[in-house]
């Protein structure tokens, strides 16, 4: 009984960490291959889009501003909606009005939202909080999350479903004031539909 047991939990293990590297593998396979993939017709963001959507977000441990930690797989359960960013990263910027608002529109669902980035909390309390807010769950120092899964450009965003699943996900924006409603437009079908599987 006791290798029967065995078996099964290293058949599980292996197949979530089998999972996470195929979707670890969609980026690097996409974004260091571009010349193997960059044909015409071609959008290599929607061959990694394509990769990604329907894996399992790989597991993460991090810490947010306020000094919660934050583990991904204790998250399961609730929606999540990931954003990669850094204060430079103009359409970063310029789509947080459509961040803010879809977190006052869902605050009251069970919906995450965590804002992760390698700045360091230092630079975000003197160069971001002064002029600017974000509602999301800020996590800064976060590099090594970064280069696990978000090696596709910023911002990125994940909207990752109660099992952990990958559910939809994009990359870049606009640099004006469409930013915010681009945002949101791309955000809210999406977590309504997850929101409705309930």
């Amino acid at each position: 009984m006791k290798k029967i047991v065995g078996l099964i939990v290293v058949s599980f293990l292996f197949r979530e960490v089998n999972a996470q590297n195929k979707m670890s593998d969609c980026i690097k396979n996409t974004f260091m291959h571009m010349d193997s993939i960059d044909k015409p017709g071609t959008n290599p963001f929607e061959v990694w889009k394509t990769c990604v959507l329907e894996k399992p977000m790989p597991d993460f441990v991090c810490t947010s501003m306020n000094g919660d930690i934050i583990q991904l797989s204790k998250l399961k359960g609730k929606i999540v909606v990931i954003n990669f960013w850094f204060i430079d990263c103009h359409p970063c910027i310029a789509e947080l009005p459509g961040l803010n608002k879809i977190v006052k529109d869902y605050k009251a669902n069970e919906v995450v939202f965590l804002a992760i980035t390698w700045e360091t909390s230092q630079r975000l309390s003197k160069d971001f909080f002064p002029e600017r807010t974000l509602d999301f769950i800020i996590i800064p120092d976060a590099r090594l999350v970064i280069d696990k899964v978000a090696g596709s450009g910023y911002p990125t965003t994940y909207v990752i479903d109660r099992n952990g699943i990958i559910k939809e996900v994009w990359n870049g924006g606009s640099i004006d004031e469409k930013a915010g409603a681009e945002f949101y437009e791309k955000a809210k079908p999406a977590i309504d539909k997850l929101l409705k599987a309930e």
